[in-house]
């Protein structure tokens, strides 16, 4: 009888063993590569359509509300860049061997952030659909509206460069190890939005000034940037390296929070020792900001 019993105890435990196998397996096979769902999420028809999207909610509110409204259209040019970022990152991605399952996270958040994408542009058809229809509402409503569809936009966005700043990241340290000053500028542009996203008050900017810079100054040309014609090597210039250098050296804290009042600084490199003004004067050399 206890040997039946044993044999029986075995028989479930090699069952036991097969169906966790099995499931492991499964779970395994599930995992989307990160180059995947990266594609799906930057190289889909959303990424057009919300910003074509965004551009027609902010022309109505300015025609028919307040012509200096300017919110909308600053996020607009946020949204334009990081997809312009991405799709870079995108082609870097399509070179790595990393497994799956050790970027199931980041896989995972840019699905999660295709849906809520998918949310957002239904939420500005539905603002578009309102705002073309009657609006003999008070300014109050409209302006509410407006508030709504900016809040939403900015929920979307923090997800967005969040999703942005870890394949950054990623690409940079387990992908594309070559030297190159990408990693630091992507990482000072998702540092901006995030100072730009965490100061709003009243569904208003603090300041907008800094990541209009970045805007202007952080730019790619055939997936390359774009260095001063001026600087001698582009990218892998003296200026360039020194940039990268002061950058990672800095408390990014204190250089984002003082990037503005050190911008107009005369700066001398040669007796100055603060990392964080060397770094905003070496992006001023390289870049045109």
């Amino acid at each position: 009888m206890k040997k039946h019993i044993v044999a029986i105890l075995i028989i479930i435990l090699i069952l036991s063993l097969v169906g966790v196998g099995i499931w492991v397996v499964v779970n395994a096979q599930k995992i989307k590569p990160l180059y995947k769902a990266n594609c799906e999420f930057i190289l889909s028809d959303d990424t057009a359509t919300l910003a074509t999207k965004i551009s027609t909610a902010h022309s109505l509110y300015t025609i028919e509300v307040m012509s200096s409204e300017t919110r909308l259209d600053v996020l607009k040019s946020v949204v334009i860049k990081l997809d312009d970022f991405e799709k870079d990152l995108n082609a870097y991605l399509s070179l790595s061997n990393v497994k799956a399952k050790k970027t199931k996270s980041l896989s995972k958040s840019y699905t999660e952030l295709s849906n809520i994408r998918s949310q957002l542009i239904k939420d500005y058809s539905e603002y578009i659909t309102r705002m073309s229809g009657d609006i003999n509402a008070d300014g109050d409503a409209l302006q509410n509206l407006y508030n709504e569809i900016f809040s939403k936009t900015v929920n979307y966005l923090h997800s967005y460069n969040k999703c942005f700043a870890l394949t950054t990241n990623h690409v940079f340290k387990s992908v594309y190890t070559s030297d190159t000053i990408k990693q630091e500028l992507y990482t000072l542009y998702s540092l901006g939005v995030n100072d730009l996203l965490n100061n709003i008050s009243n569904n208003n900017f603090k300041s907008v000034s800094l990541i209009n810079r970045l805007n202007n100054g952080i730019k790619l040309s055939n997936n390359n940037l774009v260095i001063k014609d001026s600087v001698d090597g582009g990218e892998f210039s003296i200026q360039a390296l020194n940039f990268k250098k002061y950058f990672n050296a800095s408390n990014k804290t204190t250089l984002i929070n003082n990037f503005e009042s050190y911008y107009p600084n005369i700066i001398n490199p040669a007796t100055e020792t603060s990392n964080e003004k060397l770094a905003v004067y070496y992006a001023k050399q390289i870049l045109e900001i």
